[in-house]
């Protein structure tokens, strides 16, 4: 691309560094080193995305009802969020920056403030009358914290949380035990009957907090690349398609091109964090998906007297009192216990504790490991060949499956994460005052799972199940393999792999699960104009696609049937669906029910005999030309994340009704569902491809590089998104 804007000149303080736009709005940036650079993107994501910015900083610190605004909403989720202690463990670890991560940091936040202090407030602060703070190291490191949480570690706590509800609501346990085998192998009477005893349980996170359109989260990915003998250059080609909440504005990445005297670098940046972490420079290009790491666990604790036990002892909680402050309502004095394993989940508008059976919750990125995390995105840019990004980003504190690729030739993965060293499952509770089963520390990153020039040529993931041979077992709950295994089939299939070949595969809306079940369904359908269509399917979720309406409606209701009637009950499963991301995130192990001819799920009756009847039900007198097609059910809008669909659609904050292809297993995961009165997706919100034999890159973001809505650069890139189109950026 060449320039959109002239070059402009910048000084801050004793640092100075151009900035300018390409023809597609994407900052691009010159500066003499990395710390300039990094002054130089948080003038650019302070110009762009302060909004942004401040929304997540509002929100990692508890104080949405102080600042923003004041509703019980906002109430709960500042209650959590304190409870979690972002904002607390953020200032702390400040220390824990070395020398040049703290330089790096400090570089960032003069440029972030220099235009907080010249530059007019944004319309929505100003309506808010919210006056920014100075950015600090802190705040950075409060940003990677909340990217490190939000739909990731939360995903699993979910999962857990979601065990710990259905045995106190009398669930049956090995129901449980099946749909998580072998995980629950390990639940002995002693901890169910203490679940069932619980004096307090939280549910799972708080409706407004799982979709708040501020906070950056990541929910599930896709990345891949291969060798030279699998392209048509004879280099390496490698690709990223990160999927997160893509129905906002502005996404939640922000493109930069970025120069140094002796480097050039492409890719995605998170406002809030300097420095790429995901993209190309003249010699590597990586990329990562959420890895699914077991980074959570809940122990069960035996409270006495405002203590907790410890085998034949009962010890004291670190107890801190924190005031809320409120717009409308009067502030909150709240009580947050803590003790050697984690946060005590208890009524934090009660000081005194009860006698009883609680839960802790345990996150190993509760207490260290961000400032180690910032210090890797510093350095891994620097690095010229794979084996040295490898030993780099094993450092990362959040659960990553990274894909990389050099300009030598290699190719490699790593994974990387702050993995507990347990003995248990951790997917069910322990009892805590039994000391072996308390964490033994991290596991040392060496110990993670690493792959360098696989004989195939081939690395991939999609959030699938990716463990050590050798240990240790890392991930027990990832997603379903249908995504991974469709992209290694898809470059297996040839050895002249070119950028243009991985559009398509970025592109592709073919379902495994569909096939899977479709050869047991398709012999089981009723002979019917809507039992045919299906039957005629061709596995695809494109937009105009009547099969995939029909195949989604009978999968459902095949779940709500089985599983509801065995597990949860009926209203227990719409519950589910309806107000958790349970389904979305783990279909699999419901997969597994639904594919088994396990007599405990279908009862008298055989597997197909079940399905035959539901079938039936569901197709016989079902008229195909009243049929939705798939796009129909798929319209969403992108509303502004400040004002959150609220405005009228002609002053233009909110882009469309659009409508998203693809679902679950799809390449392109077009996930759509709603939640507590909310409507959330999951889908590629960039896409990215690059050759190592040349000096371009192109890509597509869901969304604009700016997040000012009176900016030409508001909505840059949403119609090529929308058309599976890309831009080409040239270092």
């Amino acid at each position: 691309m060449k320039l959109g804007s002239q070059r402009r000149r910048t000084t801050v303080g004793a640092i100075d560094f151009e900035a300018a736009r390409t023809t597609g709005g994407v900052a691009e940036l010159w500066a003499r080193d990395d710390d300039a650079l990094a002054c130089a993107l948080g003038a650019a994501h302070a110009t762009d995305r302060l909004v942004q910015m401040v929304m997540a900083r509002i929100v990692g610190q508890g104080r949405i009802s102080e600042c923003l605004a004041d509703t019980r909403t906002t109430f709960a989720i500042d209650l959590f969020m304190r409870q979690m202690g972002f904002r607390r463990e953020a200032d702390r670890e400040v220390a824990d920056l070395g020398p040049e991560a703290r330089r790096f940091a400090d570089a960032y936040a003069a440029g972030v403030n220099h235009v907080i202090a010249n530059r007019r407030r944004p319309i929505e602060l100003l309506l808010v009358r919210h006056r920014p703070d100075e950015w600090t190291a802190a705040d950075t490191l409060l940003t990677i914290k909340l990217m490190s949480y939000l739909g990731l570690a939360q995903s699993q706590q979910d999962a857990e949380k979601l065990i710990i509800q259905a045995i106190r609501g009398g669930a049956p346990t090995e129901g449980l035990a099946r749909l998580f085998s072998p995980h629950l192998d390990g639940l002995d009477e002693e901890t169910v009957e203490a679940i069932r005893n619980l004096a307090h349980l939280e549910p799972l996170l708080p409706a407004a907090l799982r979709f708040l359109p501020g906070a950056p989260k990541v929910a599930a990915s896709n990345n891949w690349a291969v060798a030279g003998a699998r392209s048509a250059s004879g280099s390496p080609i490698q690709c990223n398609d990160p999927h997160l909440e893509c129905n906002r504005l502005p996404a939640i990445w922000y493109e930069a091109l970025m120069h140094t005297p002796d480097d050039d670098r492409v890719g995605a940046t998170m406002p809030g964090v300097p420095g790429m972490v995901m993209g190309r420079t003249r010699n590597l290009s990586l990329g990562f998906t959420y890895g699914f790491m077991d980074m959570v666990d809940f122990f069960v604790e035996d409270c006495r007297d405002g203590r907790c036990r410890r085998g034949l002892e009962h010890l004291d909680f670190d107890v801190r009192r924190e005031t809320i402050r409120r717009k409308k309502h009067p502030d909150a004095v709240i009580t947050i216990r803590e003790n050697d394993l984690g946060v005590l989940e208890a009524d934090p508008l009660r000081d005194d504790l009860a006698d009883g059976f609680y839960l802790t919750r345990a996150w190993s990125g509760h207490r260290g490991g961000t400032a180690a995390c910032l210090d890797a995105i510093r350095r891994v840019v620097r690095s010229t060949t794979v084996p040295d990004a490898q030993t780099i980003v094993r450092e990362v504190s959040i659960s990553c499956n990274w894909v990389l690729a050099d300009r030598h030739g290699n190719i490699g993965y790593q994974q990387s994460g702050l993995l507990p060293e347990r003995r248990h499952s951790g997917v069910h509770p322990v009892p805590a005052w039994h000391g072996e089963n308390h964490w033994r520390g991290m596991v040392d990153p060496d110990r993670l799972h690493s792959e360098l020039n696989p004989g195939d040529g081939i690395v991939a993931t999609a959030n699938n199940e990716i463990n050590s041979p050798a240990g240790p077992t890392a991930v027990n709950l990832p997603m379903g393999a249908y995504r991974h295994d469709r992209i290694r089939a898809l470059l297996e299939a040839s050895t002249e792999h070119t950028p243009e070949t991985m559009k398509a595969i970025q592109l592709d809306l073919m379902s495994l699960q569909a096939k899977v079940f479709m050869e047991i369904w398709r012999p089981l359908l009723p002979d019917s104009l809507a039992g045919r269509l299906l039957a005629r399917w061709d596995l695809r979720y494109d937009l105009d696609s009547r099969g995939a309406t029909l195949f989604e409606e009978a999968y459902h209701q095949i779940l709500r049937r089985v599983c509801g009637d065995r597990i949860f009950g009926r209203e227990g499963w719409d519950a589910l669906v309806e107000e958790t991301a349970i389904v979305a995130d783990y279909y699999h192990l419901f997969d597994r029910i639904l594919l088994s001819e396990d007599p405990y799920w279908w009862g008298e009756e055989s597997r197909d005999s079940v399905l035959t009847r539901i079938l039936g039900e569901q197709l016989t007198h079902l008229d195909p030309y009243h049929v939705m097609p798939w796009g129909s059910r798929r319209r969403v809008m992108m509303d502004n994340i400040f004002f959150d669909g609220k405005l009228p659609r002609f002053l233009g904050f909110d882009v469309g009704p659009i409508a998203l292809p693809g679902n679950r297993a799809t390449v392109i995961q077009g996930g759509l569902f709603t939640a507590h009165g909310r409507t959330t997706t999951f889908a590629p919100s960039w896409r990215f491809i690059t050759d190592m034999g040349a000096d371009t890159v192109q890509t597509v973001l869901a969304g604009g590089p700016s997040g000012r809505r009176f900016s030409k650069w508001y909505k840059t890139d949403v119609e090529r998104w929308l058309l599976g189109e890309y831009k080409t950026i040239q270092f």
